[in-house]
Formats: C-alpha cells, structure tokens, sequence
C-alpha cells in the first residue's frame, strides 16, 4: 500500500478526467486540502469503491462552479480525499487481495491491514482541526432510489438526510464504515447515489454539498418527523458460501436461482409468501442481525424450493452483479426506524 499523498493544489486536469484515467492526476489514494472562506472545513470522500464513480463527477461540478484563474474561491474550505485509485483505474470495486476502502476507517476489524493504515493517516490529518460534517459519496450496482446513510440519529444527521432525500438508512453494521468512523466527530453521512452516472443523484448531492458550502450552522429546532422517512437495516442476506447462483434469465444450471430484475424490489415492501428465489437446497441464504445472530430460520422461508420471506421487508441495496453480492451481499432487509425504537 502506498503512503497517503497530501496536497494543497488540485490539478486542473481532474475537473475533466474519467475514473477510468484517474491515475493521470494522482498515482496513489490522495487527501486535497483546499482552502475557503468558511471554517470549520468539510470532508468528502470519493472512490472509496473504485467503480462508483459518480462522488467523482459531483466534486467536478462543484470545483467547476468555483474555479477562477487563481485557483478556487470556495465559499467553505474542504478536505477530499480521492480514495482508491488502483481500483478506479481498473473499474472495479477493490482489488481482490485488500481490504474494502469502506471497511478500513476506526472501527475496522482488520486495523493491522495496510488499507486500515492508510485511511488512519487521513483521519489523523482532517481531525487535527473542527470538521463542520463529512460526507462519503457512493453508487449502488442495483436500482435503488437516491438515499443517505447515517449511523447515528441525531437531528443535525437527520437534517443531513433530509437535505439530500426523503428517505434514508440507519446502519450499525459493517464495521470500518467511513461514516461511522464520524460518530463522535462531526455530523456524517453516507449518499448513495442510485446507480453510478445517474443524473438525479448526482444532482441532490452537488444541491447538498453547495448548500453545506454555504450554512454557517445546521438548523436549531427539530426537523419535522413527516420531512424524513427513516428506515432501519435489521438484517443482512447473503448467498451462502459455496452455492452457485444465478438470475432467471441467465442461461446454466443453479443450485440458487433469483428472480429476474430482482433489483426492483429495491425499497419496497416484500411481502409475507412472496417468491424471489427458487433452490434445489435446503438453506441456500443467511440472514444476520447486525450483531451476527443468524436469523435465517426466523426470516426466510423455503418451502419446496421456493424461497420468500417470513415477514414482511423492504430490501435495499440489491445488486444483480455477481461479484458485488459475493464481495459484498445480496441486499440489506430493512425496517421502519420509528416502528422499532419507540
């Protein structure tokens, strides 16, 4: 792994360049401090996931909207950090033999891994002074609606997700999270910003991170509980390992087969006796509880082969790429916040 390169100046090639090229601006992850008039600064990470490079054409719009012949006259100064560089170079998510760069930060269950290292290096630097919030830009591979990610309920993350849409996730879990890694540093939030490219996306987190440029503080009294729908992630499903897996309209013999255009579920209910699966095995997913309890038996049902759940859930975050649901999972199941924390 590569020492952190820290710089002050930005290259004018990077308000143009593909993810693809990014290794033309910087050779290794980079921390880009840029100064404005506006103090305490704001963190925004980028590529974290090398192929979600949407975080990468927000902060090119931005920076354009402020450039000037002298560099850039930002209404609040920020601290970018332009994560995994290989990975972005190579269009995938991470490099096969490192840890995840959204697993790494404080917190990580790996901290000795050299990705750990580095991002440890970054929040060494940007906490050396106040951050007024940190924002942590992704994509999804799946058909999800634009939502932000916050692992604390408080009302200045609240007013952060609300900024960027009416709904968004409580998640605890997995550790090493950047967004996480801000719980008792400043407001934080992860955007997930539908799927890489995707205009409304983008849009919402340009109109956020130009506003945040702007706010000398958040608001003072609560945000209205009807401006934002929180839902929680109560378990997550993954194909179990070993298990050979297909969708319905790819061609081969599965021992797991999931429905067509599965990814349409995305944050909506799934209800009770719905099928999405069909297997020739007994227990083919694993559900988990944020503290690992299995909770396969409790949701999933698998009667004669066809799988569907036991309660009623809103998936999220499904992804029909095949290395992502093994790298990763296959979706998160998701509650209503409110419904579970009275």
């Amino acid at each position: 792994m590569n020492k952190l390169n820290i710089v002050n100046k930005l290259p004018d090639a990077f308000l143009d360049i593909s993810y693809r090229d990014i290794k033309q601006v910087f050779d290794r992850p980079t921390l880009v401090n840029l100064k404005g008039h506006k103090a305490p600064a704001l963190f925004i990470s980028i590529l974290l996931h090398g192929n979600e490079f949407s975080g990468l054409m927000i902060m090119q719009e931005i920076l354009k909207k402020y450039k000037d012949p002298q560099g850039y006259t930002l209404p609040r100064s920020i601290w970018l950090f332009v994560g995994n560089i290989e990975a972005a170079s190579q269009g995938v998510r991470r490099l096969d033999h490192e840890l995840d760069f959204n697993r790494g930060w404080p917190g990580t269950t790996e901290p000795d891994a050299p990705t750990a290292k580095l991002i440890a290096q970054v929040m060494q630097k940007i906490t050396e002074d106040e951050l007024f919030a940190a924002i942590d830009l992704h994509n999804n591979t799946g058909k999800n609606p634009p939502y932000g990610c916050i692992s604390v309920v408080n009302e200045k993350n609240k007013y952060l997700s609300s900024f960027f849409n009416h709904i968004a996730m409580v998640f605890h879990t997995p550790k090493g999270v950047s967004t996480m890694a801000f719980d008792d540093i400043c407001p934080a939030i992860t955007l997930e910003c539908s799927t890489p490219g995707n205009q409304l996306g983008i849009d919402k987190a340009v109109a956020l991170i130009d506003d945040l440029m702007h706010m000398d503080h958040f608001p003072d009294k609560a945000l209205p509980s009807h401006d934002l729908q929180l839902v929680q992630n109560s378990a997550v499903l993954k194909i179990a390992e070993g298990v050979k897996f297909g969708f319905e309209d790819e061609e081969g013999s599965f021992d797991l087969t999931l429905v067509a255009n599965f990814d349409r579920h995305n944050f909506t209910q799934l209800n009770i006796s719905e099928v999405f699966a069909h297997t020739t095995l007994e227990r083919p997913l694993i559900a988990t509880a944020e503290d690992g309890t299995d909770l396969t038996d409790e949701l999933i049902s698998n009667n004669n082969g066809s799988i569907s759940l036991k309660k009623s859930l809103m998936p999220a975050m499904i992804t029909l790429d095949k290395k992502i649901i093994v790298q990763d999972c296959l979706c998160y199941l998701l509650e209503d916040y409110q419904g579970l924390n009275i």
